[in-house]
């Protein structure tokens, strides 16, 4: 009885699933051929239609038709018209061919093939349409008419008609010049011996592929029966004797004389008996593997929520740059981190690293090398004497271990970034949404490795829109099945797709790492490793800057600046001038107080709405105001500033010293500038 039971269940389930399988494929067939038959024929008799109502559009004038309606009178011209309708009629094989006038919801009858006259002007009973008779349109008549009206194109409509059967009316506008309606023109096809043939195509069709279908089903059950089916009782009574792994002969007396994969899981099943002894040892050495690596990896868990970067505090204005990181950890215990932190208001120190190797002794020698690398930048060390000093603190700590790091500095206000690559993978740079090319930074020896090291910054001037990449070796050693690096062939590439430079750092490094992951021969293979990106984000038109060197290149760099701001914001041409004298005396004061080879950066911004016009002018002044203090034409210069400025104020910062002048815009040059932001 159990073995009827188990026969019946997979034979049933078989034939079930195969009758479905086939009424499904049947099914589809007849829908496809029928749908594609159906499609072709209604397409012939669209275009007969089309043909026919386009005909007549070319011969019908539209001045007549406007007087036919007007006036209700016929001429000569009239009955010819209505000849060469019925002509249209008979050599088209069409039922009904009219011309429409549209009016309120529905048309008044200009033209009617169905009109019959035994002299011009005296019509018979019997005709359908006379000329001025109004019939109100519905369903499709009524919505294709709207869209004739809104010059658009209307497709046939099929229907069914109580009198006529059913029918293929197309339809065609008669246009003035100016593109306004006239009327239209209608022809009614008749398709009763079209859907009757189409209803012949589908009940043939449909036996046909029902009785294929009856054939197959019954075909295909009686090879599966004997080519899988028995195979199958055969294994299931073999493993219901092997009782647990009592009886391992139970697959001896399995007899499967075929040469495909049910032979093979046979032999299969027998080699499992024996792998099963051997895997039975296995579990006890693999069970105190996965308790260790659990413990490390919570301790992995608690070691890098450590080393993440705390969220910048928010300010009002936000920051001139953006940064995102990404971290992916393996299963082992990954010891790579990235890290950002505010050194002053406007100075972003990143911070990628990573000690070569795994397990809890680089975990924790990452997290101490990173606390020292944050010490020592904030203690107000220079990018080298930082870097110099935690490599001496590193290494004399002693060990084998040591720290790849690439620290950088950007300068948002400068507009500057300054960073020094101790034994970390080169960095990626964008210029202002181009392409991604590869840095060439010096790389150093790595943290910790040797004692006397003095280590050296790539200084980098940034622009509107640059963007920075950096990644650790882990995402290099990403490989495909031929063992190519993804770090050498498709990093680059992908950072260079066009939504990748184009949208956010967040989801450009998701986009990374989900490229990544598809390029690995193994998921499994893939290490642990950081990614980091920053952003330079210079002001919009109602705020820019640019940097200035102290000669007369700056003083030309500001004049171009400042014409292209102001034209931005809509301002006028004389108010830019006197703008741009205003800038260029305070900026030839603030050069006589820094040194030959100083550098200022000038702001202009123009408010929206509030008909100023704001200069800024930043650079070390020595912490003197330059419009003080002064002898000779210097004097003249200032007294000009403060004679033609509404507002002049100088503030001394701890890095930094600003001066600042704003000047209020002509009403009309406020508005357009209102208008224009």
């Amino acid at each position: 009885m159990k073995q009827k039971k188990i026969r019946f269940t997979l034979g049933g389930k078989l034939m079930v699933m195969i009758l479905v399988m086939s009424a499904i494929l049947c099914a589809t067939a007849l829908i496809i051929s029928y749908r594609t038959y159906q499609g072709r024929t209604t397409a012939f008799y669209a275009q007969m239609g089309r043909s026919v109502v386009q005909t007549l559009v070319r011969r019908l004038d539209p001045a007549e038709l406007d007087y036919y309606y007007e006036t209700g009178e016929t001429d000569d011209a009239y009955y010819e018209t209505q000849d060469l309708i019925r002509d249209l009629v008979e050599s088209h094989g069409v039922e009904y061919l009219y011309v429409v006038r549209p009016h309120g919801t529905g048309v008044t009858f200009l033209f009617d093939s169905d009109m019959e006259t035994s002299e011009r002007g005296e019509y018979y009973d019997g005709g359908y349409c006379s000329l001025g008779t109004y019939v109100d349109l519905e369903g499709g008549f009524a919505e294709n008419l709207d869209n004739l009206l809104a010059g658009k194109e209307v497709e046939p409509i099929i229907q069914r008609d109580g009198g006529f059967g059913w029918l293929m009316t197309s339809m065609a506008p008669v246009l003035h010049e100016d593109g306004t309606m006239a009327g239209y023109v209608m022809a009614d096809i008749s398709m009763n011996e079209v859907v009757q043939e189409q209803r012949r195509f589908l009940a043939y069709t449909g036996g046909l592929l029902a009785a294929l279908t009856g054939g197959f089903v019954a075909v295909y059950l009686i090879l599966i029966r004997r080519m899988f089916i028995r195979p199958v009782q055969q294994l299931t009574r073999a493993a219901g004797d092997y009782a647990g792994g009592e009886n391992k002969s139970a697959f001896a007396n399995v007899d499967i004389r075929s040469s495909d994969e049910l032979r093979t899981l046979a032999d299969a099943f027998r080699m499992m008996l024996v792998e099963i002894d051997l895997n039975a040892a296995e579990q006890t050495q693999l069970a105190v593997r996965e308790q260790r690596l659990e413990s490390e990896l919570q301790l992995a868990d608690q070691l890098n929520a450590s080393m993440l970067p705390k969220a910048l505090p928010e300010r009002e204005g936000g920051y001139p740059f953006d940064v995102q990181g990404l971290s992916h950890r393996a299963q082992e215990l990954g010891c790579g981190f990235y890290d950002y932190f505010l050194l002053d208001r406007d100075r972003l120190c990143m911070v990628v690293g990573e000690t070569p190797g795994s397990g809890v002794p680089q975990a924790l020698y990452s997290v101490m090398a990173q606390t020292a690398i944050k010490s020592q930048l904030r203690a107000g060390l220079s990018l080298t004497e930082a870097m110099t000093a935690v490599n001496r603190q590193l290494y004399e700590m002693g060990g084998s271990l040591s720290l790849n790091a690439l620290v950088g500095v950007l300068d948002g206000a400068a507009g500057t970034f300054s960073c020094i690559n101790a034994g970390q993978t080169r960095p990626l740079l964008l210029r202002s949404r181009d392409r991604y090319d590869w840095m060439d930074t010096p790389v150093c020896v790595p943290l910790g490795q040797s004692e006397n090291v003095i280590y050296r910054p790539l200084d980098l001037e940034l622009r509107q829109g640059d963007r920075i990449f950096f990644h650790t070796e882990g995402l290099d050693a990403v490989s495909d099945g031929a063992g190519r690096a993804f770090g050498a062939e498709q990093l680059r590439l992908t950072l260079n797709l066009a939504r990748n430079r184009q949208g956010g750092l967040k989801e450009q490094l998701q986009a990374v790492s989900d490229a990544a992951g598809a390029y690995a021969a193994k998921l499994a293979d893939i290490g642990s490793y950081v990614l980091l990106a920053v952003e330079y984000r210079r002001r919009d038109r109602a705020d820019a800057h640019c940097l200035l060197t102290a000669d007369s290149a700056g003083s030309a760099a500001l004049a171009e600046f400042l014409r292209g701001q102001m034209a931005a914001n809509g301002v006028p041409a004389r108010q830019t001038a006197e703008l741009a004298v205003l800038a260029d005396e305070l900026f030839t004061l603030c050069c006589r107080r820094s040194a030959g080879d100083g550098r200022f950066m000038a702001e202009c911004a123009v408010p929206p709405g509030e008909g100023l016009a704001v200069v800024r002018i930043r650079g070390d002044l020595g912490g003197e105001d330059p419009l003080e203090r002064l002898s000779g034409e210097a004097v003249w210069a200032a007294d000009f500033i403060r004679g033609h400025a509404d507002r002049v104020f100088f503030e001394h910062g701890e890095t930094v010293d600003t001066v600042t002048v704003v000047k209020r815009l002509a009403s009309g040059a406020a508005e357009e500038s209102r208008r224009t932001v």
